[in-house]
């Protein structure tokens, strides 16, 4: 017999309990792969596919572009802070991203806003 107990199954995670370092995601993991420096990929906001975002930091449904853009540019700037290798750019009001990091505080290419840091996974 083994001598040890068997440790309890974890419970599931509430949704309204994780907290992002974004505010839009990529459709898949690995979109990111087969984009070159120039080119631009569609992202979508995680506030409206999330129970109650405003729990999990994001952005209400209907907030407008300032109040969108002051929390995400919160997020970019702890993203910021981590040595994070694989992230790029986007922008939480265009909802596009780039794979190029270096653009980060450079104009978004549609509205001018301020670029920020972007996660692919």
């Amino acid at each position: 017999m083994w001598p040890f107990k068997r440790k309890p199954i974890e419970k599931l995670v509430d949704p309204s309990t994780i907290q992002f370092s974004q505010v839009d995601i990529a459709e898949r993991f690995g979109d990111n792969e087969s984009l070159g420096p120039e080119e631009w990929i569609a992202t979508a906001p995680l506030n409206a596919s999330t129970p109650d975002p405003e729990k999990s930091g994001l952005p209400r449904v209907g907030a407008t572009a300032d109040e969108v853009f002051l929390i995400a540019s919160r997020m970019s700037a702890i993203r910021e802070s981590l040595p994070l290798e694989n992230d790029g750019v986007y922008c939480p009001i265009c909802h596009i991203a780039n794979t190029d990091r270096r653009r980060v505080h450079t104009p978004c290419p549609k509205c001018g806003r301020e670029l920020l840091q972007f996660g692919w996974d």
